[in-house]
């Protein structure tokens, strides 16, 4: 029973880990393809550095997945193994025993030798023992034979188990090595990226001031935009703060409860500057600030909300696209870089429902998707790391 158990326990644990590597093959094919949109000849970008980064955490990731795969193999292999020596000994033993049962039922073989054990008897109690015994040991004999198919039987299932695992072994064996190939072309693909952003550092400065000088007009026009609406709830409510209705603290609850949880604004895509202020990956001694967080994706891919909540504010920043801002309680998820928009304000959203179609970033391949997420209190407005937010 223990056995099973175990191997049981070890089928679900294998399960996991083959679940986890396809997550993992499909991330990397994503980040396979967008670096293949990013990639100009001409001049290499700071998203695909970004986006080679992930795949190769993704890759590291597999590889630490397909090696943990192996040692579980091995340690199954192992102790099939020792099952297998036990089950061995195990047909030994009851073989030997039978043996002896069999020479000792062929010495009083014969039916009269029983009938003279039993009417030797010296009363009618000892001759009923004796005939029960006679009886018990007939059973006990068959009871071995039986014995000895079942156990037959578990070591041929036991072996093509262990051939099974074996033959695992080297499909995962042959995937690690592959694995390890990948990983190493990635990282000297990396390194090649890196040169090649040193040597166009100047192009890289000029990126980098336009972005921070978007980032910032959108951080103003979101600070607006709350503002706005707080001054409109505090009038409409003729109160002097920050005030939500039942129905706005119990959306604000739900959405909190949901951290974690969330889906990506963008069906699929790769985070290529984090939230928060932190060392450019290039730039010696550059720092960068961001309020939220930027997906690139798939040219024109289409946004979408990540929780239920109404559309608060609408508008456009010159070279920066439209921006919509969705309320959900006393947070708001902020969605920029859009070329189109498919709500107007006031409209009730559920979760994935479509906000808008994003810009094409600079080389035309690609989108980017800024999203930002904000809490209002009474002490002010601050923002959250939406990554915190997104299901994993």
């Amino acid at each position: 029973m223990t056995s099973a158990v175990c191997f049981g326990q070890s089928k679900q644990d294998k399960n996991k880990l083959k679940k986890e590597e396809k997550a993992l093959q499909k991330k990397i094919e994503n980040t396979k393809n967008l670096i293949k949109l990013t990639r100009n000849s001409e001049q290499l970008t700071i998203a695909e550095l970004a986006i080679l980064n992930h795949q190769i955490a993704y890759r590291e990731e597999l590889v630490s997945n397909i090696n943990y795969q192996m040692r579980k193999i091995n340690d199954e292999i192992s102790e099939m193994e020792l099952q297998k020596i036990q089950l061995e000994n195990n047909i030994k033993i009851l073989k030997d025993e039978y043996a002896k049962m069999i020479q000792y039922a062929y010495k009083n073989r014969n039916d009269e030798f029983n009938l003279f054990y039993v009417f030797s008897s010296e009363s009618y109690s000892e001759a009923y023992r004796r005939m029960n015994y006679i009886d018990q040991y007939a059973a006990y004999r068959m009871n071995q034979v039986n014995k000895i198919r079942e156990t037959k039987s578990l070591l041929d299932s036991n072996l093509v188990l262990l051939q099974n695992a074996k033959n695992e072994k080297q499909v995962v064996a042959q995937a690690q090595e592959q694995e390890k190939s990948n990983f190493l072309k990635d990282k000297d693909a990396q390194q090649t990226a890196l040169l090649k952003l040193k040597q166009n550092e100047s192009n890289l400065q000029q990126e980098l001031i336009a972005q921070e000088k978007k980032k910032k007009e959108i951080q103003k026009k979101i600070n607006a935009a709350i503002q706005a609406e707080i001054a409109a709830a505090a009038a409409a409510s003729k109160n002097k703060g920050f005030t939500m209705t039942p129905e706005a603290t119990t959306l604000a609850k739900s959405f909190t409860t949901n951290k974690g949880k969330l889906p990506w604004p963008v069906e699929k895509g790769a985070i290529t500057s984090k939230y928060g202020t932190h060392a450019h990956e290039t730039l010696v001694g550059i720092k960068t600030e961001n309020k939220g967080i930027d997906i690139t994706t798939e040219k024109g891919a289409t946004v979408r909300s990540v929780f239920n909540g109404t559309v608060s504010s609408i508008f456009t920043i010159p070279g920066a696209g439209k921006v919509v801002m969705v309320s959900h309680g006393n947070y708001r998820t902020v969605y920029s870089n859009l070329q189109e928009v498919y709500v107007s304000k006031g409209d009730a959203l559920k979760t994935k429902d479509p906000v808008g179609k994003l810009l094409p970033a600079t080389n035309e391949k690609i989108s980017e998707c800024h999203f930002e997420i904000w809490k209002i209190s009474s002490a002010g407005t601050v923002t959250d790391n939406p990554q915190l937010w997104l299901n994993k």
